[in-house]
């Protein structure tokens, strides 16, 4: 019950509605996705107008497992060695542009 409660409450928390218009999701990529523990995942974001973007890694109790500052629009992190389901968040400007779920498995 906890657990769906925190489930419920990041859903909210990070506006899974975030107004972001199709064209930036359209250009969003992550992959692998489902991907393994510690692998590396590769995160193409939409080009800002100011050419930064920040992308956000949350576990499911809303904690921020990293935070990464991009100018070109890719990214390589490792995924958690936890398996579960994360949040990507992109943010230019203080504003969401697309919100992403991502599996790490086993």
């Amino acid at each position: 019950m906890k657990q769906l409660f925190f489930s419920l409450l990041i859903f909210c928390a990070f506006g899974l509605n975030t107004n972001a218009s199709d064209t930036d999701e359209r250009y969003l990529k992550i992959y692998p996705n489902p991907v393994e523990r510690n692998t590396l995942i590769t995160i193409e974001t939409p080009m800002s107008e100011n050419g930064e973007v920040t992308v956000f890694l949350y576990n499911t109790v809303g904690k921020v497992i990293s935070s990464i500052k991009t100018t070109n629009g890719k990214i390589e992190l490792f995924a958690p060695d936890v398996s579960g389901i994360y949040l990507i968040r992109i943010v230019e400007k203080q504003k969401v542009i697309a919100v992403e779920k991502i599996v790490v498995k086993e």
